[in-house]
């Protein structure tokens, strides 16, 4: 391939040493955000666990960039749109478990910081998990999660690229991807919009092999439901 660009190695190291250094200032962030809690009132439980709304986005925008900013450099470059497409799928199935590893090992690195300073280690919110030291549940519960959400950010990017305001009408599908892979983990859907005016929410019995039977299908529909966006789509000179 011309231009020396090689997928998925090069896009995927660039993505994942970002995600690390973003996770870095996060933890970082949220260690001075619990400090302040102590200092001005008292921390009652984890800090880590209502942030985690902003991982969730990032996975959103990096499935939103992998369509919108990779797709026409790549075909530019002498992939084909099958290529591409395969490869995307192999950068979104590698990068979600990478971050849903990052996030545990902030619960862990958090669990410890409560422990040094006495403070209390609890959760606010429904999860698959029930504490922050089931570290094989809470990987799990961010793996679906964020699989789902990275679909639903390239398959609304797809739509956007080829069809302009055409787009809006995947974005239902994109929360229902979504709302389908919370329900499996057993989480609550963190958007105000369709959590509170419009009242969503669904829950699938409880089960581990039914929770990654649902997150991997979500993740399998929103690849299908992409390719065909895709697989002939013209490139579009960029607005300048």
């Amino acid at each position: 391939m011309s231009g020396g660009l090689r997928f998925p190695t090069r896009l995927l190291a660039a993505n994942l040493a970002l995600a690390a250094l973003l996770w870095a200032g996060f933890v970082v962030a949220i260690g001075l955000v619990t400090a302040g809690i102590a200092v001005f009132g008292e921390v009652s439980g984890s800090v880590w666990e209502p942030a985690a709304q902003l991982p969730r986005l990032y996975v959103l925008f990096t499935g939103v960039s992998l369509v919108r900013e990779y797709l026409p450099m790549y075909i530019a470059h002498g992939q084909t749109r099958r290529q591409f497409g395969g490869q995307a799928a192999i950068t979104l199935a590698v990068f979600a478990p990478v971050l849903a590893a990052l996030m545990t090992a902030g619960y862990l690195l958090e669990n410890g910081f409560h422990a040094l300073a006495g403070w209390p280690q609890g959760l606010e919110r429904p999860h698959l998990f029930t504490s922050t030291t089931q570290v094989p549940l809470i990987f799990s519960e961010y793996l679906i999660e964020f699989l789902a959400w990275a679909v639903a950010g390239a398959l609304i990017s797809a739509a956007f690229y080829r069809w302009e305001g055409g787009g809006l009408l995947t974005i239902p599908v994109g929360v229902a991807l979504v709302l389908v892979a919370a329900g499996a983990a057993g989480s609550e859907l963190r958007i105000p919009f369709v959590s509170r005016l419009m009242g969503l929410r669904v829950d699938l019995p409880p089960g581990l092999p039914l929770t990654f039977a649902a997150g991997f299908g979500v993740f399998l529909a929103g690849l299908a439901l992409t390719w065909p966006i895709i697989r002939d789509v013209p490139l579009r000179n960029r607005r300048r």
